[in-house]
C-alpha cells in the first residue's frame, strides 16, 4: 500500500470536518466524472494502457534513502512506487515479433482510463474542500474537482507530492538560477550561461507574460489564469504539508548549519533539501513561466544555425568557386529532398529557396576579424572562472543542460532532439474496425522522469496523461474521454539569426564592441542588465560563496549570443524565436485539448492544437479516424532573405506575420491507410529549418513504416499487439545495418573475405542489437563491433571516406553530426543524421540505381573507384578492432551491449538501474477506442470563437531599459 504523505502528526492537525466537507462535496461528482456527459464510458477496459518509466513517485524522504542504502539506487519495491513501471517497461524487450497477444499487453503497459476503477483505490485524501485525489497500485493521482479551479490545485498539489525537488530544481534551472540552488560548480554556471542564451527573463518579465496570454486570448486567458493561481496555490500547500519546517527560515540558506539535518524540514520533505542545505520556497507565477521558458525554448523550437551553415557555405566557395561551391552546399543541405520520408503525404509548401549570399537581406560573418562577447559573458564574477559562451555557429552548448550536485551530475537532456514515435493505422486496416495507435513522446531517461502522469476530472477538462512537472494543472500529452494525442518534436524554422548593425550614439566609427544599433536610422541602446547570483556553501563540498555575474544583451530581435564584423562591419548577431516572451501562450492549446466540450473530432483536434506555438507534430485517435497536425508558430519571410543564411536587423527584413492554419502540414485518414512520425519531415513541399540537414532519403521513421506495409501485406489487417510489435522490432534495430550496411556490401561486389561474410550475415539477421533472452551478449556481436569501428572510430569513418574524393579536407568540416549511437546511454538513437542519406545516394549512384533529385557530382567517384575506398576503409577498421581487442579474427571480436545501455540520469538522491537498449518514447499510450459521443457537425461545442495569431512585431527598445516583446 502507498505510504502516506503526510505524517500522523500533521494528519491530527486537520480535523475531520475538514475532511469530511471535502468528501461530501466530491461524492456526487464521482459516478459522473467515470464517464462522459451521455453517461457512456469509452476508455475503460484497457482501451487506453500506457507505460512512463520509472514510476510515478518520485519523492525520496530520509527514511525511504536510508531503506535504499548506500546504492542509492531504487527497486521495483524502494521506494514505493519509484521504479515499478521500470521493469514492465524493459520487459517488452524480451519479446520476440510473433508472441504477443492482446492479453499480453497488461505485462507491459498499465490500464490508463481516466476515472478509477471500483476497488483499485490505495490511498485518498482532500487537500481541500471541493479537491479529491486518488491514487491507485502505481501511484496515479486522480484529481477530481467541484470548480476547475479545484482541479487545479489537487494537480499542483498531487504534482508536488510526486516531483517536489524536480519541479523546484527546473524553475531555479529555468531562471538561469541553477548556481544558487545547487552551489556553484562548473555545469552549473554553464548552465546559466545557456539559459540566458534562450530565455533570459527578468522576475517583472515573466510575470508580464500572464498579461500576454490575457491580450491574445481574451475570453481563454482569464480562466486559464484562475486555473494558475490555483495550481501554483497546490504547489504551495503541498510544499508546506511535506516539508513544515522549512517554511518561515531564511531564503538563503538553514538557520543554525548542522543543526537542520536529516528530516529537519519536516518527516516526508525530499531529502535532496538536507543534502543541499537550503529549505524550499514558494513558487509563484514567474516559476511556472521560467519552467514553460526551459520547456518550450528547447523542445518546441528549430532553426538557428544560419550562421554555421554561412561558413560552410564560405569555405566551400573559397575552395571550390562560387558556382561549384553552392552546388556542393545545395547537394547536402537536404532542404526539400522528394526521396525523404514525410509524415503527410499531401503536399504543404513552405519557403523551399536555395541558398543566396547575394540576397539584399543575407548577412553572411567573416570567418576571420575581431570578435566581442554576447550574452553570458562575464560581468565581473568573484572566486570563479566563467567559460566563454558556445561560438557564434552553436548558440546552445553540446553540454546545455548538465548541472553539478552534491551527489554527482545531472544531465536534464535539454539540447534540442527528437525521441519520440508514432505510429497510427485507420479503421479499414484494423483488425477491431476501429483505428489501432501506438505513440508516445520521448523526453530522456531521468529519475524520477520529467514527465508526471495525472488524471485529472472537473468541468471543462477530462483527460489522463503525463506534463512536464511544473506544469500539470493541463495534460501535455494523453487521452480524453473518447480520443487521445501524442506529439513527436517537429523542429519547424521558428528561430533566425539577426545581424544589428552596431553604432555609437555619439557618432563615432563603431566596433565589434558597441553596444547600440541601429533601428532604421536611429542609434539604439541595445538593451543590458547584469544577471546576479551567489552560489551558497554548503556541507557537502562544492566551492563557495561565489558571486556569479553574467552580461545579458537584448535587442528588438531577441538575444545578443555574440559580436563579430559582416563585410568587415561590425554587427551583433541575435537569435530570434518566435516563441520568445510567450512561452506560456500555449497552455491556451493544451486546455482546449483538455476539455470535452471542444474536441469531438479530429477537426476540432486541429484548431485546439493551432494555438500551440511550439513546433511539435501532433497526432489523433478516436473510434472512427486517425490525424495528424503540426503546431508551431511559424515566420513568414520576405523574399529579400535567403532564410538558410543570418539576415541584416533592418525592418524591411523583418518577419511579415506567421504562417495560418491553412499552412500548417496536416491530413487525416490517409489514402495509405497510416501515419508514422519518427521526427521525420512533416509533408512534401515543407522545408527543412535551416538547421535540419536530416531530412535526406534515410530516415528512422522507414523502420516503423516498413514494419506496419509488411503487416498489412496481402490484404491482411492490423491489431494492437502487431502493432506493438513493428514497434519494438523496430525499437531494436541499427537503421545504418539495416539500410546502408546492404548498399556499401553491394558495392564491394564478390568479396569472400571473413568480414564481409560476418556483416551480410548481420544484415540476413535483420541488423538487430539485441538480446532478448538476456544472455548478456549481443546475437552478431563480431559484425557490430566491427560495424559500429567502420562507421566512426575516433577521425576515422566510412561516411567521411565516402564523400572525401570531392570534398578532400573540407569533409572533416562539414556542419553535421556523424552518427546518433546507442552507447550515449539515453536511448534514442539514428535520429537526423545527414550522413546516412548521403551514403544512400551516392552509393545508388555508384550501383546504377535510380535516384530521384541526385547529386551534382560524384562523390565516392566511378564505381571501381569506389569499391577500393569502401575496400581500404573496412581494411583499416578491421585492423583497428583486431589490434584494439587484441584478437586475430574477426569472428572472435566482441562488443560489450552495455555499452548501449540507456542509462537514466538521476536527478536526486536515488537513482535506478540501467536497463537494455531500445529505441523507443519514453511514455508511450496503446489506443483502440470502439465507441464515442455524438459528433457535432462541425466546430468546437463551446461558444468560443476560434482565435487567430496576430502578426506581432515588436516595438523599438527605448532607451536600453527595457526589454521589447518582439516575436
Amino acid at each position: 500500500m502507498r505510504r502516506p504523505f503526510l505524517s500522523r502528526r500533521l494528519a491530527a492537525r486537520r480535523g475531520a470536518a475538514f475532511l469530511g466537507v471535502g468528501a461530501l462535496a466530491l461524492t456526487a461528482l464521482l459516478p459522473v466524472a467515470s464517464a462522459s456527459a451521455d453517461g457512456a464510458s469509452y476508455d475503460t477496459g484497457g482501451a487506453v494502457r500506457n507505460i512512463l518509466p520509472p514510476g510515478s513517485h518520485g519523492n525520496v524522504n530520509t527514511v525511504e534513502a536510508a531503506q535504499v542504502g548506500p546504492s542509492r539506487t531504487g527497486t521495483s519495491t524502494t521506494p514505493h512506487n519509484f521504479a515499478d513501471q521500470l521493469e514492465m517497461y524493459d520487459a517488452l524487450g524480451k519479446v520476440s515479433p510473433g508472441q504477443l497477444g492482446e492479453s499480453d499487453l497488461a505485462s507491459y503497459y498499465k490500464d490508463a482510463a481516466i476515472d478509477l476503477p471500483a476497488g483499485q483505490e490505495v490511498s485518498s485524501e482532500a487537500p481541500r474542500p471541493g479537491t479529491t485525489i486518488r491514487r491507485d497500485r502505481f501511484g496515479v493521482p486522480f484529481v477530481v474537482g467541484v470548480t476547475a479551479e479545484d482541479v487545479a490545485f489537487g494537480a499542483g498539489f498531487a504534482g508536488t507530492e510526486d516531483r517536489m525537488f524536480l519541479t523546484d530544481l527546473l524553475r531555479h534551472v529555468g531562471s538561469s538560477r541553477t548556481v544558487e540552488f545547487l552551489g556553484p560548480g562548473a555545469g552549473n554556471v554553464a548552465m546559466d550561461i545557456g539559459q540566458l542564451r534562450v530565455a533570459p527573463y527578468t522576475q517583472a518579465e515573466a510575470q508580464a507574460q500572464i498579461s500576454s496570454v490575457l491580450q491574445r486570448y481574451p475570453k481563454e486567458g482569464p480562466l486559464l489564469l484562475r486555473r494558475l493561481d490555483a495550481f501554483i496555490a497546490g504547489i504551495n500547500a503541498a510544499q508546506n504539508k511535506l516539508c513544515p519546517a522549512a517554511f518561515g527560515l531564511p531564503v538563503g540558506g538553514v538557520t543554525g548549519g548542522s543543526t537542520q539535518t536529516g528530516a529537519g524540514f519536516g518527516p516526508d520533505c525530499p531529502v535532496e533539501y538536507a543534502a543541499l542545505e537550503k529549505p524550499p520556497t514558494d513558487f509563484t507565477r514567474a516559476d511556472i513561466v521560467s519552467i514553460a521558458s526551459l520547456v518550450g525554448g528547447i523542445f518546441g523550437r528549430g532553426g538557428g544555425g544560419e550562421a554555421a551553415n554561412a561558413r560552410w557555405l564560405t569555405q566551400l566557395q573559397a575552395k571550390y568557386g562560387d558556382a561549384r561551391g553552392l552546388a556542393l552546399f545545395e547537394d547536402l543541405r537536404e532542404r526539400n529532398d522528394p526521396e525523404a520520408p514525410s509524415t503527410a503525404s499531401v503536399r504543404f509548401p513552405y519557403e523551399g529557396n536555395k541558398i543566396d549570399r547575394t540576397a539584399p537581406g543575407a548577412a553572411v560573418p567573416d570567418l576571420t576579424g575581431p570578435t566581442a562577447s554576447g550574452t553570458g559573458a562575464d560581468a565581473g564574477s568573484t572566486n570563479l572562472t566563467i567559460p566563454p559562451p558556445a561560438s557564434p555557429t552553436a548558440p546552445v552548448a553540446a553540454d546545455y543542460g548538465v548541472v553539478s550536485t552534491p551527489w554527482g551530475r545531472l544531465d536534464l537532456g535539454l539540447r534540442p532532439h527528437g525521441m519520440s514515435n508514432a505510429l497510427l493505422v485507420d479503421a479499414k486496416h484494423s483488425v477491431s474496425g476501429h483505428p489501432t495507435v501506438v505513440f508516445g513522446p520521448q523526453t530522456g531517461y531521468v529519475t524520477p522522469q520529467l514527465l508526471t502522469e495525472v488524471s485529472l476530472r472537473g468541468p471543462g477538462i477530462a483527460a489522463r496523461g503525463v506534463s512536464f512537472a511544473g506544469t500539470q494543472l493541463i495534460v501535455e500529452l494523453g487521452h480524453g474521454i473518447d480520443y487521445a494525442w501524442s506529439a513527436t518534436s517537429a523542429s519547424s524554422d521558428n528561430v533566425d539569426t539577426v545581424a544589428e548593425r552596431l553604432c555609437n550614439t555619439d557618432g563615432s566609427a563603431p566596433t565589434v564592441s558597441s553596444t547600440s544599433y541601429l533601428v532604421g536610422s536611429t542609434c539604439t541602446p541595445i538593451d543590458s542588465y547584469v544577471h546576479t547570483e551567489t552560489g551558497v556553501p554548503s556541507a557537502t563540498g562544492l566551492q563557495g560563496p561565489s558571486t556569479v555575474k553574467l552580461q545579458v544583451l537584448r535587442t528588438r530581435h531577441g538575444i545578443v549570443t555574440s559580436r563579430l564584423t559582416v563585410g568587415g562591419k561590425p554587427v551583433a548577431l541575435v537569435t530570434q524565436r518566435s516563441t520568445y516572451t510567450h512561452e506560456l501562450d500555449s497552455a491556451v492549446g493544451f486546455a482546449r485539448v483538455n476539455d470535452p466540450d471542444f474536441v469531438s473530432s479530429a477537426a476540432t483536434f486541429q484548431q485546439a492544437f493551432d494555438a500551440v506555438d511550439y513546433t511539435f507534430n501532433w497526432f489523433y485517435v478516436d473510434d472512427r479516424d486517425i490525424s495528424y497536425f503540426g503546431s508551431g508558430l511559424i515566420p513568414i519571410r520576405p523574399a529579400t532573405v535567403s532564410a538558410d543564411l543570418p539576415r541584416w536587423g533592418d525592418p524591411a527584413y523583418d518577419w511579415q506575420g506567421y504562417v495560418g492554419f491553412a499552412g500548417h502540414a496536416r491530413q487525416t485518414n490517409p489514402p495509405s491507410g497510416y501515419l508514422v512520425s519518427w521526427n521525420n519531415k512533416q509533408a512534401p513541399g515543407f522545408s527543412a529549418a535551416d538547421n535540419e540537414w536530416g531530412y535526406g532519403p534515410v530516415y528512422r521513421s522507414q523502420l516503423l513504416e516498413e514494419r506496419i506495409v509488411a503487416r498489412l501485406s496481402g490484404g491482411k489487417k492490423i491489431s494492437r499487439p502487431l502493432l506493438v510489435e513493428a514497434m519494438a522490432d523496430a525499437a531494436t534495430v541499427d537503421l545504418r545495418g539495416e539500410v546502408l550496411l546492404p548498399l556499401m556490401l553491394r558495392v564491394l561486389g564478390n568479396d569472400s573475405s571473413p568480414e564481409v561474410a560476418l556483416l551480410r550475415q548481420w544484415v540476413t539477421d535483420g541488423a538487430h542489437r539485441v538480446d532478448r533472452p538476456r544472455a548478456g551478449a549481443y546475437g552478431d556481436q563480431a559484425a557490430i563491433a566491427l560495424f559500429d569501428r567502420w562507421w566512426e572510430d575516433g577521425n576515422q569513418s566510412v561516411a567521411r571516406d565516402v564523400l572525401r574524393p570531392a570534398l578532400g579536407d573540407l569533409v572533416d568540416a562539414l556542419p553535421q553530426g556523424i552518427d546518433d549511437h546507442p552507447r550515449q546511454g539515453r536511448g534514442s538513437s539514428w535520429n537526423g543524421v545527414a550522413w546516412y542519406g548521403y551514403l544512400s545516394k551516392d552509393l545508388r549512384r555508384v550501383l546504377g540505381e535510380k535516384v530521384v533529385a541526385p547529386y551534382s557530382t560524384s562523390y565516392c567517384g566511378a564505381p571501381a573507384a569506389c569499391r577500393a575506398v569502401l575496400r581500404a576503409s573496412l581494411t583499416g577498421a578491421v585492423q583497428r578492432a583486431l589490434a584494439a581487442q587484441g584478437v586475430a579474427s574477426v569472428g572472435a571480436l566482441t562488443y560489450d551491449k552495455h555499452l548501449d545501455d540507456i542509462r537514466a540520469t538521476t536527478a536526486g538522491l536515488v537513482g535506478t538501474r540501467p536497463i537494455d537498449w531500445q529505441n523507443r518514447p519514453t511514455f508511450q499510450q496503446v489506443v483502440t477506442f470502439t465507441a464515442h459521443r455524438p459528433r457535432l457537425a462541425s466546430g468546437p461545442a463551446v461558444s468560443r470563437p476560434a482565435v487567430s495569431r496576430p502578426a506581432v512585431s515588436g516595438p523599438a527598445v527605448s532607451g536600453g531599459t527595457s526589454l521589447a516583446a518582439c516575436r
